[in-house]
């Protein structure tokens, strides 16, 4: 071999080592997927193999930390019970498990809340760490940091928490680093009570973060005179929370002069943007005067969309001050829904608009200034750095305005260069984690009533009822004080008489306690009638399942914990007992064929029941769904380029019967002038069509197609095609991706609390682990777990493990 084949062989034999070597240790992009580390990934020592089978026997049943001390004994179900000397003891024994069992989930839920995917995923994440930053998340999870530490209580507790988390953050070693880490390839952050604070944002946004004033601005411009009525403030069936013709007169309420806007807005073409709808939750609470056991009884089942890991955590917390059980956001301490030895309580949303947009008169397209109050005034500008993985830095400019930031500044999203005010970005004394630190505490009503007003946001009906008997609702959160109509819609930016008025007293709120009718219920309807003093308005309201849930109540008086869990699971709906009949009437099955005649039979023998293997949901959804787009075809030009609200399904049936004549029933598509009846047909036909067209459908729960995705969307993590009954606008409000995230029950004995609970999912959240989706299957079925609620550690029992702090 002449000496040129010499060095070419040899830099060969060196290229192939290097190019092997940077192969194992670089993170490759395919088809816009990141690949992590494949030397790493596979490594023996420390790559996925050790993520293949998590048990939590696998951890030392000692641990050993300065000034803690206590016991934690993990059930069969590994649900731990933490038993301490003192609740910051407990806190940072919670934080320690919080971060064993939910380590990745935490840090990747607030780092979303924080807009710092990209940091993990690359520049596919840009504009969703652009969102978060501008709604200004993380400013908010500043502020309430700031207004934690004046509160030498909470913040001693907060801080014994993220100690905990810390602690085993410190520890972990790389090979046992969950495996979401070694799939993304990055590493785990401290906790920080800055990262408690952005779970409690990512929450609110969630849950307050709802608002309709696009969608009205344009109805109210296209429908005119018909506006009124066809989007009434109340929805006619809206049973409140609480009843409609309660008297406020015993507090002096503020009054404000209404104000029109000095600017006609008009249509706001921008597009339309998609949104999970139909989140919610339901709670109740019987007096003992209504149960077979003379003890009041307490239900919860929050809504939210469906996830792995669950977003729950079910824990118990027992020290001499007081004995706990309940749920946990991991991330933050505390027990957010549960019960004691007084008391229990539960949460659902209370849907108030606190999200206002207003249009601004910009002095050109620059942005640079716009016009407050006759005079020009300078936009603020905020720089925010984004790191992008594989890309470097890349700054985004926030606009800043008298109202709030220029969330959007695409001109074809529907809110571009509109200046947003959000309850999140206004200052507040109060603490929401000494809400839920105080409910944990509480033994009595007046406990109960201190612990609502520290709660901030996003507003909550909080469900009460105590051993002794006493039971209670009240909407707890900061409402604010506006005039008449105030953020319904768009609102003039140019005028600062369109601010708030400030806030509401929150012992002002709406509330009851111990009514005659001897039960309190929400599930997230209007919060009282159109008589209350202040005037709110609709940011995600709901009719249906509160109508349901109140009818129901009053029809017994003999209530039990099987009952109970009956009406958790009712699959009733009251959408199609109130619209089928109509339709039916409308129908001419003389016109049908044999598969349309056989439908027929099915829908009249139905008992509107939404059950998972019947198919006559399958039909009335369809059919309904048909009607739907045929009657409002006139604002399908609109609809498809910009966001306009529809009337709601009760307004469509009552239209139906007093005005089937309306030019609104005419179908543009046909050269005929339609009526209602002719409309029913029409769209009948449609799901006959579409029947004949489409693969076959099982049942309602094929249809459906219902399932719980993973976190960061990796399939393989997930759960499909789950069989459950129930549908959006239920009591068992299942839908495809959201639904009772959360199921309890509890029964308030004066010597015991009888308990029952499930959530879909699993206390582990490493997908290796036996304890990932266990309970996915019982829950879907509508199965509960018996709660352990022991006053002391057990004696050894099968199926326990013990951890001792020492």
């Amino acid at each position: 071999m002449n000496a040129m084949g010499k060095y070419v062989s040899l830099i060969l034999r060196l290229l192939f080592p290097l190019c092997w070597m940077w192969l194992m240790n670089a993170s490759l992009q395919i088809k816009g997927n990141g690949i992590p580390p494949l030397g790493s990934f596979f490594s023996p020592a420390t790559g996925f193999w050790w993520n293949a089978h998590y048990m939590d026997e696998d951890q030392p049943d000692v641990m050993q930390f300065d000034g803690v001390r206590g016991e934690v004994v993990l059930d069969e179900r590994k649900v731990p019970h933490i038993f301490a000397e003192d609740d910051r003891q407990a806190y940072f024994i919670q934080g320690y498990l919080h971060a064993m069992h939910r380590l990745w989930q935490m840090d990747f839920s607030t780092r979303a809340a924080e807009g710092r995917i990209s940091e993990i995923v690359g520049d596919r994440a840009l504009e969703f760490d652009k969102l978060k930053r501008r709604k200004g998340l993380p400013i908010a999870a500043r502020m309430s940091v700031e207004n934690w530490k004046k509160d030498s209580f909470l913040i001693s507790r907060l801080e014994s928490y993220v100690r905990g988390v810390n602690a085993y953050i410190s520890e972990i070693q790389e090979h046992e680093l969950p495996i979401e880490y070694k799939i993304l390839n990055y590493k785990p952050e401290p906790w920080s009570l800055y990262r408690s604070a952005l779970f409690h944002k990512s929450m609110a946004e969630i849950l307050c973060g709802r608002d309709k004033d696009v969608e009205l601005t344009n109805a109210k411009a296209f429908f005119k005179e018909d506006f009124a009525e066809l989007f009434p403030e109340m929805d006619p069936l809206t049973d409140p929370v609480i009843p409609s013709g309660t008297s406020w007169n015993r507090m002096d309420y503020p009054v404000l002069k209404a104000y029109e806007d000095s600017t006609q807005i008009g249509f706001l073409p921008f597009l339309k943007e998609s949104s999970v709808s139909g989140l919610g939750s339901n709670n109740w609470a019987v007096s003992p005067q209504m149960t077979q056991s003379g003890s009041a009884i307490l239900c919860n089942d929050p809504h939210l969309s469906l996830t792995l890991p669950s977003i729950w955590y079910e824990q118990q917390i027992s020290t001499p001050e007081y004995n706990v059980y309940g749920v946990t956001f991991p991330g933050i301490a505390g027990v957010v829904i549960g019960f004691n030895k007084h008391m229990a309580w539960g949460v659902t949303n209370a849907g108030w608009d606190v999200l206002d947009w207003y249009k601004i008169h910009w002095k050109d397209s620059t942005m640079v200034s716009y016009l407050m109050d006759g005079e020009w005034k300078l936009t603020n500008v905020r720089l925010d750095t984004i790191l992008v993985k594989g890309k470097g830095y890349v700054i985004d400019t926030v606009r800043l305005t008298h109202w709030g930031p220029v969330i959007h500044t695409d001109p074809k999203h529907k809110k571009y260069s509109l200046a947003m005010h959000w309850i999140l970005h206004d200052s507040y004394d109060q603490m929401e984690f000494r809400t839920f630190m105080s409910l944990n505490r509480a033994k009595n009503y007046d406990d109960y009533r201190k612990a609502c007003t520290y709660f901030p946001y996003p507003a909550q009906n909080i469900v009460f009822a105590s051993v002794s008997g006493d039971i209670a609702m009240t909407v707890s959160g900061n409402m604010p004080v506006k005039y008449d109509q105030q953020g319904r819609f768009i609102m003039d930016g140019s005028s600062a008489r369109h601010k708030w008025a400030g806030i509401l007293d929150p012992l002002q709120n709406p509330a009851m306690y111990n009514p005659s009718r001897g039960f309190v219920s929400s599930a997230n309807q209007r919060s009282t009638d159109l008589n209350f003093p202040v005037y709110y308005n609709d940011g995600d309201f709901r009719s249906y399942r509160g109508l349901a849930v109140n009818r129901l109540l009053a029809q017994k008086n003999n209530w039990d914990v099987q009952s109970m869990k009956e009406l958790q699971y009712n699959n009733l709906s009251l959408e199609a007992e109130f619209s089928l009949p109509v339709l039916m009437a409308l129908l001419d099955s003389s016109k049908l064929n044999v598969k349309g005649r056989e439908i027929v039979n099915q829908l009249r023998k139905w008992n509107f029941n939404y059950d998972s293997s019947s198919m006559a949901p399958v039909y009335f959804d369809l059919w309904f769904e048909y009607l739907q787009k045929m009657v409002w075809d006139e604002l399908s030009p609109f609809a498809d380029k910009m966001s306009i609200a529809f009337p709601n399904d009760q307004i469509l049936v009552k239209w139906m019967l007093e005005k089937p004549h309306h030019p609104f029933f005419d179908y543009q598509k046909t050269t005929q002038k339609e009526q209602a009846k002719d409309i029913v047909q029409i769209a009948f036909d449609s799901v006959l069509y579409f029947l004949e067209k489409e693969p076959p459908i099982r049942d309602w729960a094929d249809y459906k197609a219902a399932e719980i995705v993973h976190i960061a969307r990796i399939p393989a993590f997930g759960k499909f095609q789950i069989r459950s009954s129930g549908n959006e606008d239920i009591i068992n409000a299942h839908a495809r991706i959201f639904g009772p995230s959360w199921r309890m029950i509890v029964e308030l004995k004066k010597d015991s609390m009888v308990a029952y609970g499930i959530y879909p999912g699993g206390q582990c959240g490493h997908p290796g682990s036996a304890y990932y989706d266990h309970t996915i299957e019982p829950w879907a079925r509508g199965e509960y777990f018996r709660l352990h609620y022991w006053n002391a550690p057990p004696e050894n029992h099968k199926g326990y493990f013990k951890i001792h702090f020492q």
